[in-house]
């Protein structure tokens, strides 16, 4: 029989109800619940004679088809369906994605067409979409195919039980009509429980919640919610890494309330050996970058390619980036070759790839390649990172901190894929799921966990105006705490490994320290990118690189200033810097961005030309300067000799990246006179400056000045500089950075973390 099995505590009292059965299969909907129920086995002492499964395991144990009957995955059918949707309705993507959405929940409900017939009612559905659905009912029943939903169905029928086994459903947040059949099915050979909490069940008075549809004849009880209070620890917005490093140390145990855990927030929360498991889309970026480039192709090629052209494509790509080892993205090249072959094998319709096929091609690719989940390794760990799944069998709260966010609060709103008069058709056939519901659920795991000992962390401004916060919470008195300041602070110090300091330093190296020890310290010492960059766009470092090489490039090859010749340089400059870098920035942004590179590069590179054709001068661009010193590495912008003399230059971009006097005066801003110490030891050198590409009249030099006279004033112009002065305060640094036993985060001033990736979760000390 099938049994809602009403538990007051925890789902193993039901072992203790029916010691008659010898041995148990415990099926969950997902490997992570598996694992969690599976570990409580272990821990309750029940593990001997119980198994632990996920429900495909279960669905491929128990599945007999026979020799007509044929079994697709989800990107199986949707390439099946797609073809036929396009030789029959249109060759609009995204009606069909649409149209395939809403038949895979249609079938959800009713296999046998039944719900089909009635939505083809509905005056707010359009017909190729109706059309649609009857078609794709058609096909899966003319050729006899299986879909995960006709699998239960094949099941319920198939099933024969296990001698002495009872048979335990759980940990599914919602169990769909079929679901529900296969279970009733199975009941009448074996006995088949769903554990669900009994006072959960007493606030499930909405028909469409599906223990509803399980049990018919338990009679609810009249449930109260207890008043309880909840002391609570609360953290600014925006800040959770910095304070979630703080609070948990040791043994405790971190949750978060979201559904899974994202590796970037894992990643930012600075806490040694905890242990934790997270999902990872390994080939989501390489995904994205092939797609990029076979659009490309078929852009250039009025919108569609022959299968056998996009192959050949795909062949020449693969073998330069196996000669390149970017294996990564090879995998993806061959993957997705596959799925081409595949594809234009199924009809004829196929043998040309257009771009609403792309679209397809895509989503099946990422449903195909191998998905994967990251763990950290360490010899002992001290504790978990989990997430709200871990509320389902935790006993012992005491050590644990519950953190939840606005963003979490914001993912367990109402969001409707389809219109209320669908929604109320689906509900003659069957449970709906329900937000509400999950609600329902966690408000009673969240007074356990607080009953229970845990310690909650909420985001500032979380229970505010929430009508969600409003429902989770209810009968529970919040007592807020905030962290004190010193907690703030601590985020300076919390690694004690040092960075290794070569014997020879860049201005870099040296300026980052000056600028803020602890961003040095994260950059250097911990390996941490600092700058906000993405995959997807061309950001500022990469600006500045291209501005140097287009500048360097027209130099070396021509005499003239010709703006076709400068704008050919620039295009093929982002084509090699794009594919070089992988980036995989909207083509409108790059057509921005080529007229911002001319802009910046045009004014300077006219000025070198007319300094080099009247003057008997030479031209060096990024001069080495570690064999000419002793203390210093890295490489000059540009170097003009003019006859014995030198002037040095560093190029940038903005007037707002150009140093004041003053910064250069107090040694805020060392680069420039550090290569004036590096290059001055062997060289006469007279002078030299900051060239601002945007306006070269927001330059500032030092010393003498020959060459850009017309750009320089007695504002923008030092004579000279305190060189005893500069070299005892750079010796001071270099002791400082060789020594320092912490590292405050204790920016220069608030311009030094606009582009610093730690900005949201760094406890500044302020300026300076």
């Amino acid at each position: 029989m099938l049994n809602l099995y009403l538990y007051k505590n925890h789902f193993d009292e039901l072992f203790e109800e029916n010691e008659n059965i010898k041995s148990w299969q415990i099926v969950c909907p997902s490997p992570q619940r598996s694992d969690l129920y599976r570990d409580y086995i272990i821990r309750k002492g029940h593990a001997r004679n119980t198994e632990t499964i996920t429900v495909a395991k279960f669905l491929s144990d128990h599945l007999n088809l026979d020799d007509e009957q044929k079994k697709l995955s989800k990107s199986e059918l949707m390439v099946d369906l797609w073809t036929f949707w396009k030789s029959s309705v249109n060759d609009d993507y995204e009606k069909f994605h649409f149209c395939f959405e809403l038949f895979t929940e249609v079938r959800s409900f009713d296999l046998s067409g039944s719900l089909i017939e009635e939505l083809s009612q509905l005056a707010t559905l359009e017909k190729d979409c109706i059309a649609g659905l009857m078609r794709f009912h058609t096909y899966l029943e003319t050729y006899n195919i299986v879909d995960e939903q006709k699998s239960y169905q094949l099941v319920s029928e198939s099933f024969r039980p296990q001698e002495d086994v009872g048979y335990i459903f759980i940990g599914f947040d919602h169990l769909n009509a079929n679901q529900i059949d296969m279970l009733k099915g199975m009941g009448e050979k074996a006995s088949v429980y769903i554990p669900f909490e009994k006072s959960i069940f007493n606030q499930c008075d909405n028909k469409i919640f599906w223990p509803n549809w399980v049990e018919l004849e338990q009679i609810k009880e009249a449930h109260e919610i207890e008043s309880i209070s909840c002391d609570y620890i609360s953290i600014p917005s925006g800040r959770s890494a910095e304070y979630l490093s703080d609070l948990i140390s040791g043994e405790k145990q971190i949750l978060s309330f979201s559904n899974g855990l994202d590796l970037t927030q894992v990643n930012s929360i600075l806490l040694a050996q905890k242990r934790f498991k997270t999902d990872f889309a390994l080939f989501f970026t390489s995904v994205d970058q092939l797609i990029s480039k076979v659009q490309e192709q078929l852009n250039l090629n009025k919108g569609h390619l022959s299968a056998d052209e996009l192959v050949l494509f795909l062949d020449k790509l693969a073998l330069t980036n196996m000669n390149e080892k970017s294996f990564m993205l090879l995998k993806t090249i061959l993957a997705f070759k596959k799925e081409v072959l595949s594809f234009s094998e199924k009809a004829t319709v196929n043998e040309n790839i257009y771009n609403s096929d792309l679209k397809l091609l895509k989503e099946v690719l990422g449903l195909n390649l191998p998905r994967t989940s990251v763990v950290n390794i360490s010899m002992k760990d001290t504790g978990v990172i989990g997430t709200r799944d871990n509320l389902f069998t935790s006993e012992r709260a005491d050590n644990q901190y519950l953190y939840i966010s606005k963003d979490d609060l914001g993912a367990l709103s109402s969001s409707q894929r389809f219109s209320n008069d669908v929604l109320v058709i689906f509900s003659a056939f069957g449970p709906l799921q329900s937000k509400n519901l999950d609600i329902i659920i966690l408000r009673n795991q969240l007074r356990r966990f607080i009953q229970g000992g845990g310690n909650l962390i909420l985001e500032e401004g979380l229970t505010h105006g929430s009508s969600i916060a409003e429902n989770l919470f209810e009968g529970v008195e919040l007592n807020p705490t905030h962290a004190q300041a010193s907690e703030r602070k601590s985020f300076g110090t919390i690694y004690s490994q040092k960075a290794a300091i070569p014997e020879k330093l860049s201005p870099s190296f040296i300026q980052t320290y000056i600028d803020c020890p602890k961003k040095w310290h994260l950059k250097y010492a911990q390996g941490v990118d600092l700058d906000v960059s993405s995959s997807a766009f061309i950001d500022r470092r990469y600006i500045g690189t291209i501005n140097h090489s287009v500048i360097e490039s027209y130099l070396e090859l021509h005499n003239q200033y010709d703006r076709g010749i400068l704008k050919e340089l620039i295009a093929n400059t982002f084509k090699r810097f794009i594919d070089e870098k992988s980036l995989l920035p909207e083509k409108i942004d790059i057509e921005s961005l080529k007229l911002s590179v001319e802009s910046y590069c045009s004014g300077i590179i006219y000025k070198l030309l007319e300094i080099k054709n009247e003057s008997n001068v030479e031209f060096f661009f990024e001069r080495d300067i570690s064999k000419v010193n002793e203390k210093y590495k890295g490489s000059i912008d540009l170097i003009i000799k003019d006859g014995d003399d030198y002037y040095i230059y560093d190029f940038k971009t903005s007037g707002g990246a150009v140093p004041t006097k003053t910064d250069i005066n107090d040694f805020r801003k060392i680069q420039l006179l550090a290569y004036y110490e590096a290059w001055g030891v062997e060289h006469n050198l007279k002078g030299g400056g900051y060239l601002c590409l945007e306006n070269l009249k927001d330059s500032i030099f030092v010393g003498e000045e020959k060459f850009f006279n017309e750009f320089h004033s007695r504002t923008n112009k030092i004579e000279s500089y305190k060189k005893e002065e500069f070299n005892e305060f750079m010796n001071e640094t270099m002791v400082s950075m060789r020594s320092a036993q912490s590292w405050p985060a204790a920016p220069l001033n608030s311009g030094i973390c606009t582009f610093c990736v730690a900005n949201p979760i760094c406890a500044k000390g302020g300026d300076k």
